[in-house]
């Protein structure tokens, strides 16, 4: 079971160094020094005695315990031996980070596909070879060269170590916590299905998030990717979409890329939301991490910023979306915290002297409006009249919590470095904020395209 890999009680670390200049160190300081960690480590090194404070073992075999994931780290040519030794000590689960076979040459794809036999042949299951590693915050694990981010409820499954890493740091910079992570490298056994399967029936993930290039067993991978987009958003990014995109990828990981035309039919009938960009895939899993699903598609946006609301309503239109229109009942309710000059149609432009309290009090009502399904308030971060950075973020998200956060909220906030104070609060908060009333658009169409689909 791929539960396995995600869950051990007793981690070997092969190839395991406190020499910073060296291959296994990244990995191996990411284990050791995670306070949260629950397995027992054993580092493997036979020219260390001792490594970070722990007793090193000369190979994998000398570990007087049960292993039951061996991280393995050592050059190319000794992999192989490893993994043999491995199979002698009955470890249960391979993870091979080292690179070097099936993405250089044709050599290098029969030694992977002989350690696959030979591990298959006793029940071991192997990630990798070539890739990052794997983690599981939950239970603060990090077997990989991958920082380790803040906790939360996406899962996600990359075939690309580096861009997995990338979309991970780019999450963490916008306030999102991760679950498990896995990169597959070049799938020599493990495969995305196989993942996809493990997350279905995880209860710490709420979000899957895929990046793939090319998918083994596609009717299987199309079976379980319904199946889990059935209960869990899954958001799907494809690389090698083009025929240049193809090629890159087949020398990635000396794989095929699988045709983009075929999948993205079979994505969408899944259920699942196809991205085609870093930034709509970050939106997504933003998305579907902090929000419940909307009752409806009308959304309600109020802003101290016109040109900003404009370009919302413009972002929103090309997703075939519109504003919700105000009840006079909303108009009543709003009248004592807006000045004259506001005028209380779709696209509420409070003017720049709106300060957060009003923020708060617009948003309540939007909130409590039962003719309003998305609440979006925008704001281009003041420095005059001493307002705080922060505090129409902090009314927003005041009024969202007091309500119980039953409805969306999608906040776009935006003034560079200003920023920094309020993504605080969001950290805090544990709560959204979106960088551009793009993203923040098709926030609301993948939340609406998920609630038709599933929830009618």
């Amino acid at each position: 079971m791929v539960q396995h890999f995600f869950y051990p009680e007793t981690i070997a670390i092969v190839g395991a160094t406190a020499d910073p200049k060296k291959f296994g160190n990244t990995v191996t300081v990411n284990l050791v020094e995670n306070e949260n960690v629950t397995s027992k480590l054993f580092p493997i090194n036979p020219k260390s005695s001792e490594i970070l404070g722990l007793k090193s073992y000369p190979s994998v075999i000398d570990v007087p315990k049960e292993i039951d994931l061996a991280i393995i780290l050592v050059p190319s040519k000794a992999v192989p031996i490893v993994v043999d030794q491995c199979i002698e000590k009955k470890v249960k689960r391979i993870v091979i980070v080292s690179a070097g076979f099936g993405e250089i040459n044709e050599e290098g794809k029969m030694i992977q596909e002989e350690m696959a036999r030979k591990a298959t042949a006793e029940g071991i299951r192997i990630i990798g070879p070539n890739c990052v590693g794997i983690m599981n915050v939950d239970i603060g694990m990090n077997a990989s060269f991958v920082i380790t981010p803040p906790h939360g409820n996406v899962s996600m499954v990359t075939q690309s170590g580096s861009f997995g890493a990338a979309c991970l740091y780019e999450m963490e910079w916008q306030g999102l916590g991760f679950s498990k992570f896995a990169n597959l490298g070049n799938m020599i056994d493990v495969n995305l299905t196989d993942l996809l399967e493990f997350f279905k029936e995880d209860e710490a993930t709420q979000v899957v998030c895929i990046y793939l290039e090319n998918v083994v067993d596609g009717r299987r991978f199309y079976e379980t990717l319904k199946e889990v987009t059935q209960i869990k958003p899954t958001i799907v990014l494809k690389g090698g979409r083009t025929s240049a995109g193809a090629k890159a990828a087949s020398s990635h990981t000396g794989s095929i890329a699988t045709d983009y035309s075929s999948l993205k039919a079979a994505v969408k009938q899944a259920g699942a939301t196809l991205c085609e960009s870093m930034s709509d895939y970050v939106t997504a899993i933003k998305a579907f991490s902090y929000s419940p699903l909307p009752k409806g598609n009308r959304v309600g946006l109020f802003t101290n910023s016109g040109g900003s609301a404009v370009l919302f309503s413009d972002n929103l239109d090309e997703f075939g979306l519109e504003l919700a229109e105000f009840s006079e009942e909303f108009k009543e309710k709003i009248d004592p915290y807006v000045i004259p000059l506001v005028k209380k149609v779709i696209a509420l432009d409070m003017i720049a002297g709106a300060r957060g309290e009003e923020f708060y009090q617009v948003a309540k009502a939007m909130f409590e409006d039962p003719n309003i399904d998305i609440i979006v308030p925008c704001a281009v971060i003041p420095t005059f009249l001493e307002m705080e950075p922060d505090e129409h973020y902090k009314g927003a998200i005041r009024a969202w919590n007091e309500t119980g956060r039953k409805k969306p909220i999608l906040p776009i906030f935006m003034s560079g470095k200003l920023m920094n104070q309020v993504k605080k609060v969001a950290a805090e908060e544990n709560a959204p904020i979106f960088m551009s009333p793009k993203e923040a658009a098709f926030a609301a169409k993948v939340l609406i395209d998920r609630k038709k689909k599933f929830q009618k």
